[in-house]
């Protein structure tokens, strides 16, 4: 199996992160001294992603900025002697193929993953969600392709959770467990109340699935909101037969998408940085 293609679902409103998110994308907000959407790229690329279609709002165009050569900028660095400023964003720009696409209403991550359909070829394709930030040495979704390949099969990551914070998440029920990690599921909940939850293990932000996931997010019916759920149609291919595999990842995760979170990755990445590590210590 090679997984080349994936989707970056970039669209949400970062409410809050209000007031900074009225001019900055969520994920433009910088961890150390770069967007957290550059760490969501470099995992991809280092794990054999070569196409990444990203999921924007209309308005927003910083990120699209971010990922396309501006020539001026690289020429004031070389007279400047300081090209190499611009060296991990030209790696991107130069390993991967991207293309942009736009969510015109926020109908939630299933809708998002629908409106990059047309940029999905493969018989497989990962998603990686820009909130999740996974800062171990071994890339997340590295690991979730390895399993895939092994099992010929769809896989999501999986962290455990305490028993409080089961209702913000998708929790699996698990059938079977491997001593690799890897688990068999037969139902996901998406937020149940921790007396209904069918055990402690969480999906995060790292998938892998078959192209079949398309058609189960078309068929599967809006929630209440009126969004679309990605939770639904991975149950559908469940029922459907469809191998969709847990993994439980053990790695640093933050999710970036609250104060709260993104200020422990910043301290995180600070504390396993040279440059920043001793002022961090003293600030704390």
């Amino acid at each position: 199996m090679v997984v080349r293609q994936a989707v970056i679902p970039a669209a949400g409103l970062g409410t809050r992160f209000l007031p900074l998110t009225k001019a900055v994308p969520k994920e433009m907000v910088p961890i150390l001294d770069k967007p957290a959407i550059h760490y969501i790229i470099s995992e991809a690329i280092d794990s054999g992603v070569e196409e990444i279609c990203i999921v924007c709002s209309p308005d927003r165009e910083t990120t699209m900025h971010y990922l396309q050569p501006d020539d001026a900028l690289a020429a004031m660095l070389e007279r400047k002697g300081k090209a190499s400023w611009m060296a991990e964003v030209d790696r991107l720009i130069d390993s991967a193929q991207y293309t942009f696409v736009f969510q015109e209403q926020p109908r939630g991550l299933g809708d998002a993953i629908l409106c990059a359909r047309s940029c999905l070829t493969d018989d497989y394709f990962a998603i990686l969600l820009p909130d999740d930030m996974l800062l171990g040495d071994t890339p997340g979704l590295k690991q979730l392709v390895r399993v895939a390949t092994q099992y010929d099969a769809g896989v999501v990551a999986l962290m455990p959770v305490t028993e409080d914070e089961v209702s913000a998440y998708g929790i699996i029920e698990v059938a079977e467990e491997q001593p690799d990690g890897t688990v068999v599921m037969t139902d996901v909940i998406e937020k149940p109340a921790k007396e209904d939850a069918p055990s402690n293990l969480a999906i995060i932000g790292r998938y892998i699935f078959p192209r079949q996931l398309l058609v189960a997010l078309e068929r599967v019916e809006p929630a209440v909101n009126g969004e679309v759920q990605l939770t639904d149609a991975i149950v559908d291919l469940i029922r459907d037969d469809q191998r969709v595999l847990g993994y439980k990842l053990d790695l640093p995760r933050f999710d970036a998408g609250t104060p709260a979170g993104w200020l422990q990755a910043n301290i995180h990445m600070a504390l396993r940085d040279p440059r920043y590590a001793a002022a961090v210590r003293d600030a704390i």
